[in-house]
């Protein structure tokens, strides 16, 4: 099979943020998924505006470029989640089609049950770089 750049993103919305709680508990969550490797949590400040992100790498047979993740409590036109996290990942199919389908297959099934498990979730969203939300910043 032929490997294709597949990235993907998880968007959520919390029934009720708290970035700090939140936080650990989506890292808890993602050191149940044996592919995320080296996770680590940090607190981040600037403008007035925090959030923690989760930073780590993903070690998957087909490649992957980085992981990133980012909570926070507030939810805007412009940032339209409390949960953002990026997969950088190649996936393997036929044609870049299924390559996708495949990647996202897998972050349906491992990320979102184990984050509704530790968060409770308004909306989660698995998404293509093309599908995501893009904002008029004029």
């Amino acid at each position: 099979m032929a490997k294709f750049r597949a990235d993907h993103y998880l968007l959520a919305e919390f029934e009720k943020p708290d970035r700090t709680k939140d936080g650990q508990r989506i890292l808890e969550a993602l050191k149940e998924i044996s592919e995320l490797k080296d996770l680590a949590i940090v607190s981040k400040r600037l403008e007035g505006k925090s959030w923690q992100e989760i930073l780590g790498r993903i070690d998957i047979p087909a490649g992957s470029k980085a992981f990133w993740a980012m909570v926070k409590n507030d939810v805007s036109e412009r940032e339209p989640y409390n949960l953002l996290i990026r997969l950088d990942v190649n996936g393997e199919g036929d044609d870049i089609e299924d390559a996708r389908a495949k990647v996202k297959s897998w972050v349906e099934s491992a990320f979102i049950p184990r984050i509704k498990s530790k968060v409770p979730v308004k909306t989660i969203n698995v998404l293509q770089a093309n599908e995501i939300h893009m904002p008029d910043l004029a």
